[in-house]
Parts: C-alpha cells; sequence; structure tokens
C-alpha cells in the first residue's frame, strides 16, 4: 500500500473541497436563517392556522437542542465512520430542511429543524476531522482560513440570490402607494394593521427555498468526490481509536476539561452573536417599518458579511505565514474590537422593539440605509471570521489527545448559547443582545488568553523534548 500524498497541492486540494462543501450547504442554511423568521411571519399572516408566527425564532431553538446532543455524539460517530462519509451524511440533512416550504406544515418544519440540527453536530464534527487529518502543524492555520474565506463566498452567493428572486418575485406592499415622506409619516395613527412590515409573498418563498435546496444537493455531490486518503504527518489520523462508548465517555470527561472550561466563553458567545447576525438583527431589518422601501436589505447584508469574511481571512492566511500563532492573541483582539464596533453600529441605528414585532419606533441616532448596513456587515464579517479562525485553531491544539471531542465540545457550548438566545427572542429588546453579547465577548478573549499562552508554552515545551531526543 502506497503512502498518501503529502504535497502541498494535494493539502490545498482538500481545503478547497471542504471550503467548496461549506460554501453549498451554508448557502442554504445561513440564507435561510437571515430571513426565516420573517418568511414565517408572512406564512403566518396570510394562514393563522398553518404555523405560528414565532416558529421561525422557536425552530431554530428546537434544532439547537438537537444541536447540543448531537454534539455529544458526533465524536464517537467520527470514530466510526471517518470525517469524509460524516460530512456527506450532514449535507443530506441539511438538504431535508428547505424542502419543507414546498408544503409547509409545522409537524414537518419541527422535524427538519431536528435533524437540521443533528446534521450540524455531524458537519462541524466532520469539518474539523478533516480539516485535522490534512493538515500538518505548519499549515493548519492557512488551510482554515483557505477553507473559510472559500465557504464564506456563499454569503455573497447569498446576497444575489436574494436580489435576483426579489426583484423576480417580490410582490409589493398594500401601502407601497403611499411613501415614507407622505401619508405614513403625516399620518401617525395609520396602525400596523394598516401599513406594514416587509413581507414574502409565496412565489418568492418557494423560490428561495428551491435554490437553498439546489445548493445542498450540490453540497453533497461535493463531499462525495472529496479526497479521503490523510496526508503524512498530519496533525490527527483517520482511523478508528478505541469503541464508541470509549469516545462516548472520553467526550464526556473532556466537558469539564480545564481548557474547555476556560474556553466555555468563546465557544457560546460564539452561538450568540452568530444567531444575532444571522437571525434576529435580519428579522429587525424587516421588521422595522421605516425600511419598507429597501426591499433589498437582504441582499445587501450577506453581500457585507461575505466581503468582510473573505478580506480577513486571507488577510489571517498571509500573517499566519509570516508570524505563527497570528490565530491567537491577535486575531482575537481583531475579533473582539470589530464584533463590538459592529453591535454598536446596531445599537444606535435599530429600533429598541424591532427584534420581536413590526416596529413604527425610532432608532436612538439614526435609521438604516444601504450603505450603513453594507457597512455594518463588513465590520462583523470581519469580526466573525477571527472569532472563528481562533476557535478552529484552538480546538485543534490545546487537546492534542482529544481533539474531535475538543471540535464537538466547542460547538456543544455554542448551540447552548444559540439555544437559550432563540427560546428568549421574542421579549428580549435589542440592547440587551448589544450590551450584553459585547460584555461577554471581553471576557471570552479574557479567558482565550489563558488558555491560548499555556497552549503555547505546551508546544514549546514539546518541541524543547523532540529536539532532545534528537541529540
Amino acid at each position: 500500500m502506497g503512502q498518501p500524498p503529502t504535497t502541498r497541492r494535494y493539502e490545498l486540494l482538500c481545503a478547497i473541497m471542504l471550503g467548496f462543501g461549506h460554501l453549498s450547504i451554508m448557502v442554504g442554511y445561513d440564507s435561510g436563517s437571515f430571513v426565516l423568521e420573517s418568511v414565517i411571519h408572512s406564512i403566518n399572516e396570510r394562514n393563522p392556522d398553518v404555523i405560528s408566527k414565532y416558529a421561525g425564532y422557536y425552530g431554530q431553538a428546537v434544532m439547537y437542542i438537537l444541536y447540543m446532543i448531537g454534539c455529544m455524539f458526533s465524536p464517537s460517530i467520527l470514530n466510526e465512520v471517518g470525517s469524509k462519509w460524516i460530512l456527506v451524511a450532514s449535507a443530506i440533512c441539511f438538504a431535508s430542511f428547505p424542502l419543507g416550504f414546498f408544503f409547509v406544515n409545522s409537524n414537518y418544519y419541527y422535524f427538519s429543524q431536528m435533524l437540521l440540527g443533528f446534521g450540524y453536530a455531524l458537519y462541524y464534527q466532520g469539518n474539523g476531522g478533516y480539516m485535522t487529518s490534512h493538515s500538518t502543524r505548519k499549515t493548519i492555520e492557512s488551510n482554515v482560513n483557505i477553507a473559510w474565506s472559500i465557504g464564506c463566498v456563499c454569503l455573497i452567493i447569498s446576497s444575489g440570490i436574494f436580489a435576483g428572486v426579489t426583484s423576480m418575485a417580490h410582490a409589493p406592499s398594500p401601502n407601497s402607494n403611499f411613501s415614507k415622506n407622505s401619508n405614513f409619516s403625516k399620518n401617525p395613527e395609520l396602525g400596523l394593521e394598516n401599513w406594514v412590515e416587509r413581507r414574502f409573498s409565496d412565489l418568492e418563498i418557494k423560490l428561495l427555498f428551491g435554490v437553498f435546496f439546489g445548493a445542498s444537493v450540490l453540497g453533497i455531490v461535493n463531499f462525495l468526490a472529496a479526497p479521503g486518503k490523510d496526508v503524512t504527518d498530519c496533525i490527527q489520523e483517520t482511523k478508528k481509536k478505541g469503541t464508541f462508548l470509549g469516545s462516548f465517555k472520553q467526550t464526556c470527561t473532556a466537558l469539564v476539561d480545564r481548557s474547555m472550561l476556560e474556553l466555555f466563553f468563546l465557544f457560546s458567545v460564539l452561538g450568540t452573536s452568530s444567531s444575532f447576525w444571522l437571525s434576529i438583527f435580519p428579522t429587525a431589518m424587516n421588521f422595522t417599518v421605516a425600511n419598507f422601501e429597501m426591499t433589498y436589505l437582504c441582499a445587501i447584508y450577506p453581500l457585507g458579511i461575505g466581503i468582510g469574511e473573505i478580506f480577513m481571512a486571507l488577510f489571517i492566511t498571509q500573517m499566519s505565514r509570516r508570524h505563527k500563532d497570528f490565530c491567537f492573541q491577535p486575531a482575537m483582539i481583531l475579533g473582539t474590537v470589530f464584533s463590538i464596533l459592529a453591535f454598536f453600529m446596531v445599537h444606535v441605528s435599530t429600533p429598541y422593539d424591532s427584534p420581536h414585532k413590526p416596529t413604527r419606533e425610532d432608532a436612538l441616532w439614526f435609521g438604516h440605509s444601504y450603505f450603513f448596513i453594507f457597512l455594518i456587515g463588513v465590520t462583523l464579517g470581519i469580526g466573525d471570521c477571527c472569532l472563528n479562525s481562533c476557535r478552529s485553531v484552538i480546538c485543534a491544539l490545546a487537546m492534542p489527545d482529544r481533539r474531535a471531542q475538543a471540535f464537538s465540545i466547542s460547538k456543544l457550548y455554542q448551540a447552548l448559547g444559540s439555544c437559550f438566545l432563540f427560546f428568549l427572542s421574542p421579549i428580549i429588546p435589542l440592547y440587551v443582545y448589544t450590551i450584553g453579547i459585547s460584555v461577554h465577548l471581553i471576557i471570552a478573549m479574557i479567558f482565550f488568553f489563558i488558555t491560548a499562552r499555556r497552549t503555547q508554552n505546551m508546544e514549546k515545551k514539546n518541541d524543547e523534548n523532540e529536539k532532545n531526543e534528537e541529540i
């Protein structure tokens, strides 16, 4: 039997295909999250008996509960079947969700959310396993950011999908004969029952989720075609170690490992912040009645995020080649600063009650515009890319003997943060998010520094021991 390919070109191919698979399935998931609550709200307005108006939030909360449960078992499944096939299975789960919007049914909706949650756990376990089995210590930071930058193109594609579908199928609101500067502003007595927020037509919904389903199928094909052989000197080999139950016990003990407890704040803030940016803030934009003329906000917002994510991923890739451990303290500082800046921009420009109901309230300083929403997206994308890069690298290095468990626990704690947020979303005002998550980010940065420094010292000690053995 020949040795696995060890060329840098082979590693790049694996990173590119992993990134493209991420792109394919996340076109559907991330894009759907941007508009899910608004879409559900629109369906409920036309057919109140079909589905609850807050099913968008509650469905995602259910999804994250299954995500947490899946995270407990996904390392054991990875140990049994390997990273490639776990990625294929996860893509199938992702494809099941958009199908439900061709025949909206509350029971199938929640079932597909449960399936999506389990698939989400499988995907990120497979993603981490595939990356560590197709990277060396020298290339892990670069490969992570290459795959991430390709995957984040999904946000730019999402922008194009939203713009195209909106231009073809968007139905004018019942009050489109008014403008913000005419009857609406002069007649505040017009209630929300007469003046509506951004709504999605049935045709618009079917076109959007049809494209999302097609993208998920493309992801299945991509993962089937992805190379399966490990590189030599990889961080983690793809081979079965121990039993299913033994792997599960390792996951349970890793839950209370010192490093994982310190990183809890980073993992959980990734859950709360990503849920806010993917679902709650886009819903707030759509529920702000003053934005009724800006029908392309759903296209501009992911475009900004995608540009920010890709720019920062390429920047981190270059900096990681020049400076070892750039994905530790430097990237964490950048991620925290840019994320808090994005929350501040939302805080001053968005009505406080817009996350949970249509509103005509004024923003703190000024309202939204296409350019400002684009700027928020770019700022968010830069911060989010840094934080996710830190998470991917620290999980690969902080627990060398239990890497699969580290990746799984990171997602379990992330899902816990998301689940908590979505269950409370129908009642939490905007300012609780913007201030609370910003404080959470600062705490996460402090504890991340502690773990990063200990990991660096551990690696330095291991390198010295290897040199002494060679002598």
